[in-house]
């Protein structure tokens, strides 16, 4: 995530689609060299070494066509859906705002300071991005709650620290260099005069005891500060709908062109180079099941050929500027069907989805949510393999508060996005207990914002059945 324009955003799209197509040229179309064979320069063995080296190629060549035919016939479907990447990112003033909204609670809360490393909330206050590599040195932001932006980092490492794209009111920000010869806490606490700060949920146990040691008090976060971050802005809303109306755009895609025989490695494949097509691969991840692979909710297992009469469970998600996607669909290809008692699951599952969306509004309690969605999949005998919670927030991180499971008794807020995603799983071991032979999964999931007028798809549509998803 960074601040910028419209135009700067369009750029660096057009530039990483055209980086991965040149990327995709074979090298020869792009030389001038010719080259001749000439028989009698080479011995049989020779021959036999070149004649086995092609064969290699051929055989790649070959292993590789399933998921490079499946990516080309998906992304003649998903191209048209690009503009819904046109998204600018977050701008130099939201960060600001967001800084100034931190310190108010700050001086409610009684704390001198905010105090987070590298991490999701340095990325939401300050444009500090997650990935900064962690280490025993501290590289600390701290934001006051008179709204002073101090920086403590490394001395050796102020340099590149400071060619960071880090967004703060340059008149009111301290950079505090500590030396190797001393303790960086006890430089903080002397930069500053900090009696009592509140760390960021991520911030390492280290950082908080060398704190305490230096005579700094430590508080958690509270659920007010927490919540500045989970309750999302018109700017974060419009990135976080682009990139999940496209992830499932993507799905649909697939959906279309996956046929029985086709491998999880080839669904995987096609996938990473669809969103690299698109521009957004970075915090690319998927899950592929197939069959009963999908009664474990993460998955384990690879390998795998689709048969008829199987279920694809399709997890997805990337990044647009930082922000999240996550859906999940179970899905059949073209013409493909499965047993009628799979079809009542999924169907069972849908419903237990609509349940859980029509209890997300303002005001209600998570676990009054997550229930909801239970009592449909306990109604329809399947209660004990509905083995997860409900939800999930989605923001900055793929799993973030607020956390819709039977332990929290949170209501959700205005503008608040959390994953609706029921699931029925019984495995090949548990099949019998239900009157099968053979395990299976189903998970339907779409990030819901929370709205004046109740749960709204950040998608853009549920799914309405295994063939339209």
């Amino acid at each position: 995530m960074s601040a910028g324009d419209d135009s700067t955003e369009k750029r660096s799209l057009l530039a990483s689609q055209q980086a991965y197509l040149d990327a995709r040229q074979d090298p020869s179309a792009r030389t001038k060299r010719r080259c001749s064979w000439r028989p009698s320069l080479f011995s049989i063995g020779q021959l036999c070494v070149i004649a086995w080296l092609g064969y290699a190629h051929l055989a790649r060549s070959i292993a590789a066509s399933p998921a490079s035919g499946l990516e080309t016939c998906a992304w003649g479907h998903l191209e048209p859906h690009l503009p819904l990447l046109s998204v600018p990112p977050i701008g130099r003033s939201e960060f600001l705002s967001r800084q100034d909204a931190l310190a108010r609670q700050l001086d409610a809360a009684g704390v001198d300071a905010f105090v987070a490393e590298p991490s999701a909330s340095s990325a939401y206050y300050a444009n500090i991005s997650a990935d900064f590599h962690l280490s025993e040195r501290p590289f600390l932001m701290a934001i006051g709650k008179d709204g002073h932006f101090t920086a403590l980092v490394p001395k050796f490492e102020a340099g590149r620290i400071a060619r960071l794209d880090m967004v703060c009111d340059d008149s009111q920000k301290t950079t505090i260099a500590w030396v190797e010869e001393e303790s960086p806490y006890e430089a903080l606490a002397r930069g500053t005069g900090y009696k009592k700060v509140m760390i960021d949920e991520h911030t390492r146990f280290m950082i908080a005891a060398g704190l305490q040691k230096a005579g700094v008090e430590t508080v958690p976060m509270t659920e007010s500060i927490q919540s500045l971050r989970s309750v999302k802005t018109d700017a974060e809303i419009a990135l976080l709908k682009g990139i999940n109306a496209f992830t499932l755009a993507l799905v649909q895609s697939l959906q279309k062109c996956i046929r029985v025989g086709v491998t999880q490695e080839a669904v995987l494949a096609a996938s990473e180079a669809l969103y690299a097509r698109a521009g957004v691969i970075r915090g690319f991840w998927a899950l592929v099941l197939f069959g009963a692979q999908a009664a474990y909710p993460h998955g384990g297992e690879t390998g795998r050929t689709l048969r008829d009469g199987e279920f694809v469970l399709i997890d997805i998600g990337s990044q647009l500027h930082g922000y999240s996607s996550d859906v999940t669909r179970t899905i059949l290809p073209p013409g493909a069907t499965v047993a009628d008692y799979l079809l009542e699951i999924w169907y069972t599952v849908r419903a237990s989805q609509s349940a859980g969306l029509a209890r997300m509004h303002t005001n209600e309690t998570c676990s009054d949510i997550d229930a909801a969605s239970r009592d449909v999949v306990t109604h329809a005998g399947y209660g004990p393999y509905y083995t997860h919670r409900l939800g999930h927030g989605l923001g900055l991180e793929v799993h973030e508060p607020p956390y819709l499971n039977g332990a929290n008794d949170e209501r959700l807020k205005l503008g608040e996005v959390a994953s609706n995603e029921p699931g029925i799983y019984v495995t090949t071991e548990q099949a019998a207990l239900v009157g099968r032979e053979v395990g299976f999964g189903v998970r339907l999931e779409d990030p819901i914002l929370v709205t004046e007028a109740g749960g709204v798809p950040l998608t853009g549509r549920r799914a309405q059945s295994p063939w339209d998803p």
